[in-house]
């Protein structure tokens, strides 16, 4: 950086020292609620509200201002912008000369603000950055026994750990830099040079106010304590950044975020004695100078969690109503903080609204993987409103990362037999052949005593184990499929082949009965600290003999199932028959016309880990 950058930047640090002079006025003043209106003629002189207005107005500003050109970053100075300077309450501000100063800094501002592409390509980062985040936090958790009872607290503090996009970048701003290069996050030396002609207007302000309400020179804040306040906010070592922050008491304490860093730095530390008294402190002398705080709607956050076990109802929903005033639609973090912590005091309408909130603008980051859909699942659907539930089933079944597996485990843990329901189609899906006369089967790949499973690519998952029973009057054998491949043209159904099961013609002949138990184990994740060894479903089939017609009609009923999730057109079926016939061997013809009959595999029960469900050709009876 060249000695022009310099010079502006110690210039710029100065003003804003000036600025934060005026806020050891608040000393004398009481605190204001951060829901008040403007004050009404004549009060405004009695209780120094103008003042107060005014110079927390600037003390803002300058704050801002001292990050931007400190940091000397584009993105930092884009969230100055949107969430300091152009997110001021005009209501609170009666001066309009500090207004104008306003709208020249906007202007000076705006030609270095990111691109709403960047803004774009940073929000995604950051819901990966959540996500990651919800993970680490909760691998150790999501599948403890005790989940149930307690299913919020974990991802709570995930969620509050990982804070706002505001606070987020701050935190991690070289993972960010990452994906670009490093100049071009830097401002524009123009812009800096603009900051330091603006700072002389600024300088004028501070003098005239300072003369104009007598401010003694010991409340200014210099140089030096504007550096050394955002350099500690820089400090990678939470404890000594908690020290640090401490030692400047005397000169911050009128300073609401620097109640707020601390409070969390102590919070970090496992400090919550004192992370209350520091949250406590910034809710005392805030003014709701922002229209939208993400200070206090964080600070409300952890306040929340340190309080959750002892404040009544009625405190955690006003600390909830700062959080929700707040925070805008982007910051779905805090209004799935809220919704969580409403589903905790069992208030399932104002959670389930937020969570649609979430879902309505496209935020799905907290269902969109099966470790985030196990760790989230209970706690968003436990006592859920109905539409709620629904949506985010829809968003999990839409979901092709997540497994049929995932889904019957979130069934385990509620008892909600309507996630069950929910999946019944899935076994509608499911079908075991044994014979080559199926249009299903046009290249005759079932021969022989061969049996084919034909089960929906969504039970397909990782440490899968399947295994086939047979169960006779000869006795019981075991089989492991041999070949396993997607249907041709609908990669939506799997067919796993096992060989020389048994002869169809032979049962037929004999008149023999079966029972197949089909069985899906897949393996218990490595963090799963449950009693359970693994994730079991069995299949169970029962042998008929039955027209060869009667066999035709239930294939057709089955492929209606399957076209109609594809949006497929089925062939119709007297197309089907021909050509099936044309394909026939004429001697298998002869015997089909003479016996006109086929072995068919009927449905009888499902065991969806130890628990029996009746199961036909017509679905699962609940």
């Amino acid at each position: 950086m060249g000695w022009r950058t310099r010079t502006c930047r110690r210039q710029l640090l100065l003003g804003c020292g000036v600025f934060l002079a005026f806020f050891a006025l608040l000393c004398s003043a009481p605190a204001a609620s951060s829901d008040v209106g403007p004050p009404r003629a004549g009060e405004a002189q009695e209780d120094g509200s103008v003042q107060l207005q005014v110079l927390q107005a600037l003390n803002q500003i300058a704050v801002s201002l001292t990050h931007i050109i400190t940091y000397n970053d584009k993105v930092v100075l884009d969230q100055e912008y949107n969430a300091i300077i152009n997110n001021l309450n005009l209501n609170k501000i009666p001066d309009a000369d500090i207004i104008s100063l306003l709208q020249e800094l906007m202007d000076l501002l705006t030609s270095s603000k990111i691109q709403e592409h960047e803004r774009a390509a940073l929000s995604r980062t950051y819901e990966k950055n959540m996500q990651n985040e919800l993970k680490k936090r909760l691998r150790k958790r999501i599948l403890e026994t005790d989940l149930l009872l307690n299913p919020y607290m974990g991802v709570l503090n995930a969620v509050l750990n990982m804070g706002s996009f505001y606070f987020n970048y701050r935190d991690r701003m070289d993972d960010y830099k990452k994906e670009r290069e490093e100049a071009a996050w830097k401002i524009e030396a123009a812009t800096l040079q603009g900051l330091n002609n603006f700072y002389k207007k600024l300088l004028k302000y501070s003098w005239d106010l300072m003369r104009r309400y007598q401010l003694p020179d010991e409340w200014r804040l210099n140089e030096k304590q504007l550096s050394d306040y955002t350099a500690i906010l820089k400090e990678a070592d939470i404890e000594r950044r908690y020290r640090k922050l401490e030692r400047l008491e005397s000169a911050f304490q009128k300073f609401p975020p620097y109640w707020y860093y601390r409070g969390q730095a102590a919070y970090e530390m496992g400090n919550a004695k004192e992370a209350l008294f520091c949250f406590t402190q910034f809710q005392n002398i805030h003014q709701g100078i922002l229209r939208k705080d993400p200070f206090a709607a964080s600070t409300a956050m952890h306040k929340i969690m340190l309080t959750a076990q002892h404040a009544s109802p009625a405190e955690i929903r006003r600390d909830l109503d700062v959080v929700l005033a707040n925070s805008d639609d982007e910051d779905w973090g805090n209004i799935l903080f809220a919704a969580l912590q409403y589903a905790r005091l069992g208030d399932k309408d104002t959670a389930g609204r937020l969570i649609l909130r979430n879902l309505d603008n496209g935020y799905l980051t907290f269902i969109e993987d099966p470790d985030m859909m196990r760790a989230m699942g209970p706690a968003l659907l436990l006592e859920a409103r109905s539409d709620v539930f629904d949506r985010i089933m829809d968003a999990v079944l839409k979901n092709d990362k997540i497994k049929n597996y995932d889904v019957l485990w979130l069934y385990g843990q509620l008892r909600n037999r309507d996630i069950l329901r929910r999946i019944q189609g899935e076994f509608d899906h499911v079908l075991l052949l044994a014979e080559n006369k199926s249009w299903l089967n046009p290249l005759n790949v079932f021969r022989g005593d061969n049996l084919a499973l034909l089960l929906p690519t969504r039970w397909m998952a990782d440490n899968l184990t399947v295994q086939l029973r047979l169960m006779d009057d000869e006795g019981e054998y075991t089989f492991q499929p041999s070949e396993t491949a997607p249907l041709r043209n609908y990669p939506e159904v799997t067919v796993l082949t096992f060989k020389d099961v048994l002869s169809a013609k032979k049962f037929i002949k004999k008149r023999r009965q079966a029972r197949i138990a089909v069985s899906l184990m897949r393996e218990k994740l490595a963090e799963d600290r449950s009693t359970q060894e693994a994730y079991t479903i069995e299949m169970v089939f029962t042998t008929l003999i039955v027209p060869s017609e009667e066999q035709e009609a239930k294939i057709v009923k089955y492929s209606s199932f399957l076209f109609a999730d594809t949006g497929r057109a089925a062939p119709k079926t007297a197309e089907r028959s021909a050509s099936e016939k044309g394909r026939q061997p004429e001697s298998e013809k002869k015997v089909d016309e003479a016996e006109g009959y086929a072995l068919w595999f009927a449905k009888e029960k499902l065991v969806l880990n130890g628990e029996s469900f009746r199961w036909s050709d017509d679905g699962i009876r609940f």
